[in-house]
């Protein structure tokens, strides 16, 4: 472990954000990073961590590893050393990682601190203090005055707090997804995206959609980004519309008694014009009864 190599990597390691089109993220070529200088020396060499070592400190895949390693070496932050230098710890070939070292300069660890410290300053070699003591303060007396003081209007404060504290429904998504384990990003989304999240939430809910995803989720490979989500919300099937309560007139499959003719008779609460109740036919009734 070398904290000038973390301190590096953390402070003076160029990572653009956000990344190029087909580049990972930049959280996971910072995490990946800070894993190599976690194995390297003080001067950034000699790091050979495992892929799926690296993959257990980023909580990503060993492929999304893999891509995190090319990206950083064509940023030019990392580049490849010498690999007989590991053969004498690891004699199996197929097991030995990849030794990579940190494009380090010189000076890139030294942390820049003020001269100046509390009240002490520098002068020719000789630290010189300030006398202590009182000093001369020009104090200021307020005189009461017997006008009335400006109130602020609470009201509209509270019904503008109100307002900005109401998260909206992509928030309430994101917030439910991260407490089920779903790492995926919502801030990536386009605002035509964004339409149709919403447009889903206000069909099936917040629940339905975190539901559906946690069934779409593979651990070895989540999702990036919460568009991967978005056919599967939309092949939801809607949720079927709740019936009236039932008027205590019909049985308990919505039938009337007959009419003087005989004929059977429909109770107007149970009428519903889409997703009727399945009963079963009338005839079948009167062979049960």
């Amino acid at each position: 472990m070398s904290i000038e190599a973390i301190t590096w990597a953390l402070e003076r390691a160029e990572i653009p954000s956000p990344t190029p089109p087909g580049m990972p993220s930049a959280p996971a070529l910072t995490v990946v990073l800070l894993g190599l200088a976690n194995h390297a020396s003080r001067h950034g060499a000699d790091a050979y961590p495992s892929v799926r070592k690296l993959a257990g400190y980023a909580r990503i895949s060993e492929r999304q590893v893999q891509r995190c390693l090319k990206a950083l070496a064509a940023l030019g932050l990392i580049s490849t050393g010498d690999q007989e230098r590991i053969a004498a710890t690891i004699p199996r070939e197929d097991r030995r990682p990849v030794l990579y070292n940190l494009s380090m300069k010189r000076g890139d660890t030294s942390s820049p601190r003020s001269s100046e410290r509390g009240d002490k300053t520098k002068r020719h070699g000789v630290t010189g203090t300030t006398e202590r003591g009182d000093t001369q303060v020009t104090r200021t007396v307020l005189e009461p005055t017997n006008e009335p003081a400006a109130l602020p209007h609470p009201t509209n404060r509270t019904r503008d707090a109100t307002r900005e504290q109401q998260p909206s429904p992509i928030d309430r998504l994101a917030t439910a997804c991260r407490r089920a384990g779903l790492s995926a990003r919502f801030d990536t989304l386009t605002p035509a995206k964004c339409t149709l999240v919403e447009q889903s939430i206000s069909t099936h809910g917040v629940d339905a959609l975190v539901r559906a995803a946690l069934e779409r989720h593979r651990p070895w490979d989540p999702a990036r980004s919460a568009a991967a989500w978005i056919p599967l919300w939309q092949s939801l099937q809607p949720p079927r519309p709740k019936l009236p309560p039932r008027c205590g007139r019909c049985d308990e499959y919505g039938w009337l008694p007959d009419d003087e003719f005989g004929r059977a008779v429909r109770c107007p609460c149970r009428q519903v014009t889409s997703h009727r109740i399945a009963t079963p036919p009338r005839e079948t009734m009167l062979l049960a009864a």
